[in-house]
């Protein structure tokens, strides 16, 4: 009785697994769990879904004898170590770009049906965006790291298929782009003079 009843319970639970596995196909999926009443299929969407494209941010600038440079990638928190896989500190920072990122490529796709009556240098909805937080934190991000010889820049969110937080620009095979800023002044900081040499102006970001 005992290995009847052990025989049962792995035939209901091999078919339980059989049919999660089943319902993993996109094309099977609906027509299976339109008959499961009492959810027993698995939804894996409750789990995180692996990320298949990544985002990556560039930048070119106007230096100050008016050269307008190439598109570039602005890495985010430095180059990848071998020991990433156990110490990771850049990933943090990596993950508040992604999010930045998608939730700009959201808003671009909210926008897409809304004309600016007055066109920029950057994505049609870019001058709106100007006073979003995601552009404000992505344009301080890029502009404190300007050199000295940049009087305006400008940065780019692009998207690279078949990646996952570690795509790189690549010229050849660009991807897509998600979004293009204005140009924007960049104001280094300044010292005041030396009657009050404890002072600083702050860098500003003018528009």
């Amino acid at each position: 009785m005992i290995g009847i009843l052990g025989w049962l319970v792995g035939a209901l639970l091999g078919a339980w697994f059989l049919v999660t596995v089943l319902a993993s196909i996109p094309s099977l999926k609906r027509s299976l769990t339109r008959s499961d009443v009492v959810r027993l299929i698995p939804d894996w969407a409750l789990f995180a879904r692996p990320r298949t494209e990544d985002m990556v941010l560039l930048r070119r600038d106007i230096l100050r004898d008016g050269t307008l440079t190439q598109w570039r990638e602005l890495e985010i928190a430095g180059q990848r170590g071998w020991y990433n896989f156990i110490w990771n500190p850049g990933l943090g920072p990596r993950r508040g770009f992604l999010s930045l990122a998608d939730q700009t490529a959201k808003a671009v796709q909210r926008r897409r049906r809304i004309a600016w009556r007055l066109p920029g240098q950057g994505s049609a909805s870019s001058i709106p965006d100007m006073t979003t937080v995601m552009y404000l934190a992505i344009l301080k991000y890029v502009s404190g790291r300007s050199h000295p010889a940049v009087d305006a820049t400008q940065f780019m969110v692009m998207s690279v298929a078949g990646q996952a937080i570690s795509g790189r620009y690549a010229p050849a095979e660009p991807g897509s782009v998600v979004f293009v800023s204005e140009f924007h002044l960049v104001r280094r900081q300044e010292p005041l003079p030396e009657d009050d040499p404890n002072e600083r102006r702050d860098a500003r970001l003018t528009v």
